[in-house]
């Protein structure tokens, strides 16, 4: 996996009437305070592919610290909301999101939430240890009013995941709504040590990425190695457009 220089001016806006120390001493605690209903095995996660401390994979752990790092750099080491799309599907974005995940939540002071906005072809259930009872659509259209309803644990200490839900005709209209504004907006500034990770479908095929991107702080474009041509990747920075590309990640497994 390579990556592109990551080094975007980003515009990360907090907006809390609390002090700096009075955040940081809450942030911390609860982040101590954080339960894992269960911890993946060295080597399930190897299974999976997730880098973790001292695994066998050590160039992708590495490449994932690396990408890690520029990103911080990027938003001022403050959190943000970091979309992933591609161009075409099964790009890996999913594997990206977690594994970028992963190696935020490597930090003890930070945490790290993955959000799959892909009720197409979604995946990051496949990361779950059972069946998820609530997911985004659930929560977007009512079914439930509680944010914890649908935030489940990843095995992986401080990373959490809130799964798609079911598939819905109504995903563009539920992520351009209000509700979904300051969802993502809450989740954000309710833990100023948590980073959100958004998995979405291709860009350039799907409406829903184009909104999510106007959203977010940042994005990451994810292209198959030797399956894009050049004109395909432009059109994916112009939709990602007002500077919003954190870089391009050309994925080649």
């Amino acid at each position: 996996m390579t990556q592109s220089n990551l080094n975007y001016p980003v515009d990360v806006n907090k907006n809390t009437h609390l002090s700096a120390a009075d955040i940081d001493i809450d942030a911390r605690k609860q982040i101590r305070n954080m339960n894992d209903e269960y911890l993946l095995t060295a080597q399930e996660l190897d299974e999976l592919k997730i880098i973790y401390p001292g695994c066998q994979d050590d160039k992708s752990l590495n490449d994932y610290r690396e990408l890690r790092t520029k990103i911080l750099k990027a938003a001022n080491n403050e959190n943000f909301v970091c979309m992933i799309s591609s161009l075409t599907p099964q790009a890996g974005t999913s594997h990206i999101a977690m594994n970028l995940a992963a190696s935020i939540a490597l930090d003890h002071s930070k945490t790290a939430l993955v959000i799959d906005c892909n009720s197409y072809t979604s995946c990051l259930d496949n990361y779950l240890n059972h069946p998820p009872k609530f997911g985004l659509s659930h929560f977007l259209e009512g079914d439930t009013e509680k944010i914890e309803d649908i935030i489940y644990s990843s095995g992986i200490p401080r990373l959490r995941i809130i799964p798609s839900g079911i598939r819905t005709q109504h995903a563009a209209e539920n992520f351009s709504s209000e509700k979904m504004e300051h969802f993502i907006s809450m989740v954000k500034i309710r833990y100023p040590d948590r980073f959100i990770i958004l998995d979405t479908p291709p860009i350039g095929r799907y409406a829903e990425s184009q909104i999510l991107a106007s959203i977010c702080d940042m994005t990451i474009l994810v292209v198959r190695y030797g399956k894009t041509t050049p004109s395909q990747v432009q059109v994916g920075i112009d939709l990602i457009g007002n500077g919003k590309l954190a870089g391009i990640i050309l994925n080649d497994k």
